[in-house]
């Protein structure tokens, strides 16, 4: 439970910085973390931050919402009575830190300028919900990897003792992308275990590079 614990509040803290460079307010009440106004495309306006949250508790952080998704981080509550469905299940996953620390694979490198987020913009496919502000912030680094022409990235995200992997992608082989990330991750964050959560493909393709699964997650939107 620490680790899920740790995976859960890492991506809280990763929401709340997405939404700080959208203008959007977050906030933790209670047993979940929620935004004051609609987040961004593709983030969730509330989640839990406990298995004991209930479904009262969401029902009465959605009262004043017009449209809202809810992450519910432990998989563990029915929220169809407040009009939400299921959109989709995933797991959270953890990779120990490295060991032994090698050089960077070929073909990795941080984007640091607003050309360079430009691309990894266009090859991700998530419009502008990215920020060039982001390339500021101490705790958030972007990568992208070109090779042969297989395109990939990721974002990675300090918080709450673990780095948060988010946003990953690739046109190419998603097993050695996987495999490539805690190498990659580790240059700047040494000795730090690092977490995020998948479904399908991405999922079986982490758990084959020797991630591990840690427990199951929902994200319900209003139907």
């Amino acid at each position: 439970m620490e680790k899920v614990a740790a995976a859960v509040f890492n991506n809280i803290r990763w929401c709340e910085i997405v939404c700080e460079t959208h203008g959007i307010v977050g906030r933790s009440t209670g047993s979940a973390w929620r935004t004051t106004s609609k987040a961004p495309a593709y983030y969730p306006d509330i989640i839990t931050s406990s298995n004991n949250a209930t479904v009262e508790e969401i029902a009465e952080m959605l009262s004043n919402k017009e449209t809202a998704s809810v992450k519910d981080s432990f998989a563990n509550l029915d929220l169809s009575s407040l009009g939400l469905g299921i959109l989709f299940e995933a797991e959270w996953i953890y990779h120990a830190p490295l060991a032994d620390l090698k050089s960077i694979p070929p073909g990795w490198s941080q984007v640091r300028t607003d050309g360079d987020l430009s691309d990894w913009t266009l090859a991700h496919g998530s419009g502008n919900v990215i920020k060039s502000s982001l390339l500021e912030h101490r705790d958030v680094n972007i990568y992208i990897c070109e090779k042969k022409g297989v395109v990939g990235g990721f974002i990675a995200a300090l918080g709450a003792g673990v780095v948060g992997i988010s946003n990953v992608f690739s046109n190419g082989d998603l097993v050695g992308l996987w495999s490539d990330i805690p190498q990659v991750v580790s240059q700047e964050f040494p000795g730090i275990p690092v977490v995020g959560y998948e479904q399908g493909t991405d999922l079986r393709a982490a758990i084959q590079s020797g991630w591990a699964s840690l427990g199951p997650l929902r994200i319900w939107v209003n139907q």
